[in-house]
């Protein structure tokens, strides 16, 4: 009697939650459509204005705790003697 040939263990392997995704924002009337990946969700100024705040406030906590306290300025000027 021959014997039996060991199987292989069974696995299962799971697809990665997450996967790189094409992402792009613009601006329709006054709307905000994001696209990510094949979906779009399509937001009212007002609530994509929240959302940006809420993601900018979070951001810069997480900078914070992450030890980066560099600071960037940018500066906008109006030169009144800028013909002269």
């Amino acid at each position: 009697m021959s014997p039996v040939p060991a199987s292989p263990p069974n696995a299962i392997v799971k697809p990665p939650v997450l996967e790189r995704q094409q992402v792009r924002v613009e601006s329709v009337g006054e709307h905000v459509l994001v696209h990510i990946g094949n979906s779009t969700l399509t937001l009212h100024y007002e609530s994509a204005l929240q959302i940006s705040q809420w993601i900018r406030v979070r951001a810069k906590e997480a900078k914070r705790l992450a030890g980066d306290m560099s600071r960037h300025w940018h500066a906008i000027a109006v030169l009144d003697d800028a013909s002269k």
